[in-house]
């Protein structure tokens, strides 16, 4: 990353002194502006996208405050991709996914996270990534049913874990 484009803030965001992503799994927030907690996993928490631009988007964030999947340790690591593999499986046979994509990015919030969407032939893109920030494409549920769909994964992750 050149200079120019550098954060001022960056170096704190990669110590962690200034981690937004960090004070939310520290919090006992729910939520915030753009994800829903479901559950706990090994070394992950589970949220759900607010935006459901896709039908049960969800993001995972690390509980470690690390930036690269090199910084966890070998077992850390195979913890957090069990974490991704269950969450992923858990989404494609509720949503009845035709496919599941990973983003690991972390260019806004260096922070071990990975965005899960399911993928549908019909859906925007079909042969293309697909963007989140999409405008125009934002689908917000009511309440009731971002409960319901949390609660539908909640109860499928545990029944897994058991």
């Amino acid at each position: 990353m050149s200079n120019n484009l550098k954060s001022e803030n960056w170096d704190l965001l990669i110590s962690g002194e200034e981690c937004p992503v960090c004070d939310l799994i520290r919090s006992d927030a729910k939520e915030d502006e753009h994800l829903l907690e479901i559950c706990d996993l090994s070394l992950s928490r589970l949220y759900l996208a607010k935006n459901q631009f896709v039908k049960g988007y969800c993001v995972l964030i690390c509980n470690q405050h690390v930036i690269e999947l090199g910084d966890l340790s070998r077992s850390d690591r195979a913890m957090y991709f069990d974490d991704v593999a269950l969450a992923a499986s858990v989404l494609q046979t509720i949503f009845d996914a035709d496919k599941m994509n990973y983003n690991i990015l972390g260019n806004v919030s260096p922070h071990l996270h990975t965005h899960i969407l399911p993928r549908y032939f019909t859906d925007l893109a079909p042969n293309r990534p697909l963007d989140p920030a999409l405008k125009g494409h934002e689908i917000y549920l009511t309440d009731g049913e971002y409960k319901e769909r949390i609660n539908l994964i909640a109860k499928r992750i545990r029944m897994h874990q058991t």
